[in-house]
């Protein structure tokens, strides 16, 4: 995608005119035109407005091959690495609630057999604690991102 099919895209999603986004960039109607045409090229400075105005990187307009602010290798890397934490940290969710969860079943199986008031207090602390835990790891592991 070129970089005017970009601001041209950009400006359109946010609902603007040619005459809407001169204004913010403090140019001419006819310098927007001139840009979206691929008569003219705006400067460095009004490239860094641009990408500001819009949430975009300077990279993501000036490179052809970059569709979104996702295909630049920097961003690609950091969210493949983020994607990667958030799964590890989901898969210690998972792994906990289900520890939390088999422990609970053996809190049970002990109150079933325990005898002395002392230990079915302990037993029944323990339980409550684990029920929870297994709970609160299930809900962490079922959130989105």
């Amino acid at each position: 995608m070129t970089f005017s099919e970009k601001i041209i895209n950009l400006r359109k999603a946010h609902g603007w005119s040619q005459e809407d986004f001169a204004e913010k960039l403090n140019v001419s109607r006819q310098a927007i035109s001139r840009w979206e045409n691929d008569d003219a090229f705006p400067d460095a400075l009004n490239i860094l407005q641009i990408s500001k105005l819009f949430g975009v990187t300077a990279d993501y307009l000036l490179n052809d091959d970059y569709t979104s602010d996702k295909d630049i290798p920097v961003v690609k890397n950091a969210t493949q690495e983020t994607d990667n934490i958030i799964l590890k940290k989901k898969q210690g969710h998972f792994t906990a609630a289900i520890c939390f969860t088999l422990a609970s079943f053996c809190w049970i199986m002990a109150l079933a057999y325990s005898s002395n008031t002392f230990q079915l207090g302990l037993f029944c602390f323990a339980l409550a604690f684990c029920t929870v835990n297994a709970v609160v790891q299930f809900v962490l592991y079922s959130k989105k991102k």
